[in-house]
């Protein structure tokens, strides 16, 4: 598969957006719902409800509109948001690849997927740290097309039925 496509990679990488980019309102609400989060579709709502020009930041420390979540979301947020606005005071101050995983860490990212999730967000991990250039990243595409580029790690507990074939333009089928 490639790493593009696999949640965890996918939830990492909006949160490496969102803390580069804090007018990113996708990778924010990406965030939000994420496994670490997971505030519901209602909460996110009323969230940015009637605030469409307003960024996730903005919108997280406006109290009135927390008070409008539902008690779980006000919850997640309790505990989310501090953390976000931490990583996003420290951009710049540490190695990207460290403040992510330290954010991701302290969100408790590698609790929400199996080991195989695990391993695709040290491949992310990995990339980032490899694009990054003084704590930044010169350009936020780079990362997407690396990304598509790389693959997941190998089903370690597949059974031995699975065979892989190839299909050559000229030869027909080769196994």
């Amino acid at each position: 598969d490639q790493l593009g496509a696999r949640p965890a990679a996918l939830d990492l990488l909006n949160l490496c957006k969102a803390i580069l980019q804090r007018a990113d309102r996708l990778a924010w609400l990406s965030v939000l719902r994420a496994p670490w989060c997971g505030l519901s579709l209602g909460d996110l709502h009323a969230l940015v409800v009637d605030a469409p020009k307003a960024t996730l930041p903005h919108l997280l420390a406006d109290e009135v509109r927390i008070a409008a979540l539902s008690a779980a979301g006000q919850s997640a947020v309790a505990r989310v948001w501090p953390l976000l606005l931490r990583a996003m005071a420290r951009r710049g101050r540490l190695p990207l690849r460290e403040l992510l995983e330290g954010v991701w860490l302290a969100l408790g990212g590698p609790a929400c997927y199996d080991a195989e999730g695990v391993a695709d967000a040290q491949l992310l991990l990995g990339l980032l740290e490899s694009l990054e250039q003084g704590g930044e990243l010169a350009d936020l595409e780079l990362l997407e097309k690396g990304l598509n580029s790389l693959f997941a790690a190998a089903d370690r507990e597949a059974d031995e039925a699975l065979q892989v074939m190839t299909i050559h333009k000229a030869k027909g089928l080769q196994f």
